[in-house]
């Protein structure tokens, strides 16, 4: 019998506006963009990233 694969799912963030707004200061004030459209880009990026990790992890 096969054992099942462990799966781990994260649930969303989702932080209220204060704290999403400290956390932005800090973000820029370390150097990096808020810019919603480069965010979009990178988290395309990220996305193809861990399929192709997953894929060569588990061959799907």
């Amino acid at each position: 019998m096969k054992a099942a694969k462990r799966r781990t799912r994260y649930p969303a963030i989702s932080f209220p506006p204060e704290l999403d707004a400290i956390l932005d200061a800090e973000v820029q004030e370390q150097g990096y963009s808020n810019n919603p459209d480069g965010m979009k880009a990178f988290t395309r990026y990220l996305k193809r990233a861990v399929a192709f990790e997953q894929k060569q992890r588990y061959g799907r």
